[in-house]
Parts: C-alpha cells; sequence; structure tokens
C-alpha cells in the first residue's frame, strides 16, 4: 500500500484525536503520517475556523507537504444560533447524504472552485452529522441499529454506555477520553471500521470516501 502523508483540518483537537486513530485502523499502520494543520498543537479550533482555514493559502500550500486533506465538521452549528450570511447553510430539512453533499459544496466554494477542481482526488470531507461522536455509536451499541445510527443527542446517548464500559463520562472534551475511545478503532482494522461505520450514515461517507485511495 502506498504511503501517503494526511494532513487534518477540524474544529478540535479531539476531532483530530478520531480522525487520526479511524486512519491507522483503516490503514492498518500506525506509525501513518498524519499533521495537524488546524487546529495547530497547543491550540483550539471551532468551526468558524475550519471554514476560515479552507479560504486561507495557508489551505493551498499545505499541499506542499501533505498528499492528501482530510476536512473535517459538525454540522450541528447550523441548527442553533447565528451563522454569518456567507457561511450559512440551510440544512432543516435535509436528510444526512444531502446535508454531507451541501457542507461539501459550500467549503468547495470557500476553497475556490478552479483550484478545488485540481486537487478533487486528494481532498477528503469528514462532515459528521451531526456530530463526531455519532461516529463512536456503533462500537459502543454494537446491537442496536437504532441508537448506532443516530445523528442527534449523541453525546447524551453515548454517555450511558461509556460510564458502564470506559468508566468516564465525555461533558468535556477530554483528550484523554477520545484517546481511550478512539483506540478501539485502531484495533478494528480496516474491515472492522469497515462494518462499523456501516452502521451511521455520516461515518460510511467518510469511509467509503477513504476507499477510493486505498
Amino acid at each position: 500500500m502506498e504511503e501517503l502523508t494526511y494532513g487534518i483540518i477540524s474544529e478540535g483537537p479531539t476531532d483530530q484525536v478520531v480522525l487520526k486513530n479511524i486512519l491507522f485502523g483503516y490503514t492498518e499502520n500506525k506509525d501513518l503520517d498524519v499533521r495537524m494543520l488546524q487546529p495547530k498543537a497547543n491550540e483550539t479550533g471551532n468551526w468558524c475556523k475550519v471554514f476560515d482555514y479552507c479560504c486561507s493559502s495557508d489551505f493551498k500550500t499545505a499541499f506542499a507537504f501533505c498528499d492528501i486533506i482530510i476536512i473535517q465538521i459538525d454540522t450541528d452549528f447550523m441548527l442553533k444560533g447565528e451563522v454569518p450570511a456567507n457561511y450559512y447553510i440551510d440544512i432543516q430539512q435535509l436528510d444526512v447524504a444531502k446535508t454531507v453533499a451541501a457542507f461539501q459544496q459550500k467549503i468547495i466554494e470557500l476553497i475556490g472552485k478552479k483550484f478545488y477542481e485540481a486537487y478533487a482526488e486528494y481532498i477528503i470531507f469528514a462532515i459528521s452529522v451531526h456530530e463526531i461522536e455519532c461516529w463512536f455509536l456503533p462500537l459502543y451499541f454494537p446491537n442496536q441499529k437504532k441508537k448506532a445510527a443516530k445523528t442527534e443527542n449523541c453525546i447524551a446517548v453515548l454517555n450511558k454506555a461509556l460510564k458502564q464500559k470506559e468508566g468516564f463520562y465525555i461533558n468535556a472534551k477530554n483528550l484523554e477520553y477520545y484517546e481511550t475511545m478512539a483506540k478501539h478503532f485502531r484495533k478494528a482494522k480496516r474491515k472492522g471500521i469497515e462494518k462499523l461505520a456501516a452502521q451511521n450514515p455520516s461515518f460510511e461517507i467518510f469511509i467509503l470516501s477513504l476507499e477510493k485511495l486505498h
């Protein structure tokens, strides 16, 4: 398998932990070169910084040292609060697939259509509907299809299993806790991750995108 260098643009450090471990498991390579583009080490992030980064020259120059760039963002912020008009996407009536597509289209607009078309095969979207914690549900509710496929209130649902199975809750963004959860992806390897992802719609869309590279 060709060794690729991955760059991750995400909302925050916990999202990076999740994606990194998915990549380690999926490629079955714990030494995979994964670089954190946004946020950088010891920095905080949010959804707005993801969009800002995609507009920036930093995004374009990142391809000088990254073969593949993964762009992660949760979608829940579009359903609450004020979003600037240039970033707003109406997803109120959209299903998961259409929500992912709408976010991808907005990010492509921010990147610039011409640049995107030149680098499209090297850009992978990880649009988590409505939060990346939903992708853990198949791990902790393996025989409960409805819970594994949930897209809303995922942290609250996940916490019901975490206290018993891991001994903690994730109401706060504790990196150590996310490492503990995400290591299960690393251990699952490619076939295991594919089976898990098939149970949660936005997770599956991301994994199907990775399949094109490997």
